[in-house]
């Protein structure tokens, strides 16, 4: 990322919640050398305001409202190849390690949690400008709490896609000619891997967060 010191900075401020906005827009307002463009409130406005606001930083949160988007990694990527000089930091209160896994994977500048100080968005820009990625501690925290480094099998990804499709395991076993007990065992080991815990947060994880399918998913290449 440029240096862009020797002028004020522009920001997107992107947040469904008002509160968070207003939050986040107050400490900025602090900082003589940073100032907020624009704000927005869904995945389209964040995309309508890139077009038309000239700006040097985006901040979002992940679980944005999205509007014609499968989700927010699809959001993530799509800004980072469509503006690759923009500094991406992201917000989150998302607890999930597979998730945070994902939200990093996409390119962002920095990952932030909702616990972290505020202090941590202006350290996160100056990381951007000596072009380190910065990790928040609540979120290294959480990285840590889950074995993210193993990703799923082909069929393991494929067996939790299908599960979360809504089918059951009877009928996945059926599909893929393959004993229920053979299809719990695969499913749980994707489940371990990702980092979810029951399958309340595997419903969390495909449902607004992640497709498990082949575009945004990762797996093992065996």
């Amino acid at each position: 990322m440029q240096n862009l010191r020797s002028r004020q900075q522009q920001i997107i401020l992107a947040d469904d919640r008002p509160v968070i906005i207003a939050g986040v827009r107050g400490y900025i307002d602090r900082c003589p050398d940073l100032s907020v463009a624009a704000t927005a409130t869904t995945s389209d406005q964040i995309l309508a305001r890139l077009k038309d606001t000239p700006c040097d930083i985006l901040i979002t949160e992940f679980s944005i409202a999205i509007e014609n988007m499968n989700d927010g990694f699809t959001l993530l990527s799509y800004v980072r190849r469509h503006y690759p000089k923009l500094c991406l930091i992201v917000l989150t209160l998302n607890n999930m390690p597979a998730v945070m896994y994902q939200i990093i994977k996409c390119g962002v500048n920095a990952a932030l949690h909702m616990n972290d100080e505020l202090v941590t968005i202006r350290e996160a820009i100056d990381s951007a400008e000596s072009n380190t990625r910065y990790i928040g501690k609540t979120v290294r925290n959480i990285l840590r709490s889950g074995p993210v480094g193993i990703m799923p099998t082909k069929r393991e990804t494929e067996v939790l896609r299908m599960y979360a499709e809504g089918q059951s395991m009877q009928e996945i076993a059926t599909r893929l000619h393959k004993s229920v007990k053979t299809i719990a065992l695969q499913k749980m080991s994707a489940m371990r891997k990702v980092g979810l815990r029951n399958d309340v947060e595997l419903g969390r994880y495909t449902r607004g967060h992640v497709r498990p399918d082949e575009k945004n998913f990762p797996t093992s290449k065996y």
